[in-house]
């Protein structure tokens, strides 16, 4: 169980005795948004040690089609068609939006929780044979909002908030009770943690005003998150993009952990100022910039940085490994990043 307890008392920053790793690679678990079969899925070197999982909820695939070219067609929950291309630069491609020329939902079926449950009862068996002396976070990416993306397309989203935005948070109100649903099924399967990932802005701010998200959409998290306290798991945010203007709101709701996977966006320097030592934060080397175009050089510097600045000796940090797939990145950038974080890890000398 020391896996599990170092990632809690590095969350609750009761002085870990070293910098916890959580792995998306996790053998028979990543599958890659449902591209990639996790059996084949190999350890990245260095990293078998881990202490965290990232196991994650996607969608369940109602309907498939073979195009035989190598892509396949595929239709979740939401009734989003989504095609994998062939081209292995893209993870996958949406390509038919249920509600794109919709006024109302008439015609629109919103799914049913109990969907999900094969998923759950898989990965359950999967944690309890393989991965039961880990720490399990269970995550449910896509969020709400992206989901709504899917099924409206982000062109008449927008156009929706700001048309009719009654409709939008009648389809964002379903989606959060959805996911409010899979939070005791999380906890059933041995997750000790549940972490959101998001999209409400890019590299350059908040897609809308903020008063629009303190408004209308913080409550829905605000109720998602105490779902996840109620059954004693930690609660974990991914917003992706540029969420400075709103880190301070965010602060004042129940959030554990923070996570960056494209720190740069935000500022290491901002997350530092703002974030440590209040909240536990969870990063990456930049996924966007640094770890797919720097060198391994610059992979070192920035992990670097991300350790000094970030943790320290009572806890408050833990850091993600990510080689990704479609597209992997360099091999020898994810070597790097692991080298350099598991010089403040239990098999080397060197601690904070």
């Amino acid at each position: 169980m020391e896996h599990i307890e170092i990632v809690k008392r590095a969350i609750e920053f009761k002085n870990p005795d070293y910098l916890p790793m959580e792995l998306v690679d996790v053998p028979k678990i990543y599958n890659a948004y449902g591209t990639l079969n996790p059996d084949k899925v190999r350890f990245i070197p260095g990293t078998e040690d881990f202490d965290s999982a990232w196991v994650t909820y996607h969608w369940t695939f109602i309907e498939e089609k073979n195009l035989g070219n190598g892509e396949i067609l595929r239709k979740d929950e939401w009734n989003v068609w989504q095609k994998i291309p062939f081209d292995k630069n893209s993870t996958y491609i949406i390509i038919e939006n249920p509600l794109a020329d919709k006024n109302n939902l008439s015609d629109y079926k919103f799914p049913s929780p109990e969907i999900a449950d094969k998923f759950f009862e898989r990965i359950s068996k999967i944690i309890k044979e393989n991965y039961s002396d880990r720490f399990i976070c269970g995550y449910i990416d896509p969020g709400a909002f992206l989901i709504a993306y899917n099924i409206f397309g982000y062109q008449t989203f927008f156009i929706k908030l700001v048309e009719d935005i009654n409709f939008i948070l009648d389809v964002i109100s379903y989606i959060f009770e959805y996911h409010c649903s899979l939070i005791p099924k999380w906890k059933k399967a041995g997750a000790h943690m549940v972490n959101i990932i998001d999209e409400i802005a890019g590299n350059k701010g908040l897609f809308f005003n903020p008063q629009i998200w303190q408004k209308y959409f913080r409550p829905f998290y605000e109720k998602l998150f105490r779902k996840i306290h109620q059954e004693n798991m930690y609660t974990g945010l991914l917003f992706d993009g540029d969420i400075r203007i709103i880190l301070d709101d965010l602060l004042n709701m129940e959030i554990d952990v923070f996570q960056f996977v494209q720190p740069n966006v935000v500022g290491i320097k901002t997350i530092k100022e703002k974030i440590k030592g209040k909240r536990c934060i969870k990063c990456s080397v930049d996924m966007m910039s640094t770890l797919a175009h720097g060198t391994p050089e610059d992979i070192k510097r920035e992990a670097e940085e991300l350790v000094k600045n970030l943790n320290s000796p009572s806890g408050g940090f833990i850091c993600n490994v990510l080689r990704w797939y479609r597209p992997t990145y360099p091999e020898k950038n994810v070597i790097a990043s692991v080298e350099t974080f598991n010089k403040y890890r239990k098999n080397e000398k060197k601690r904070f």
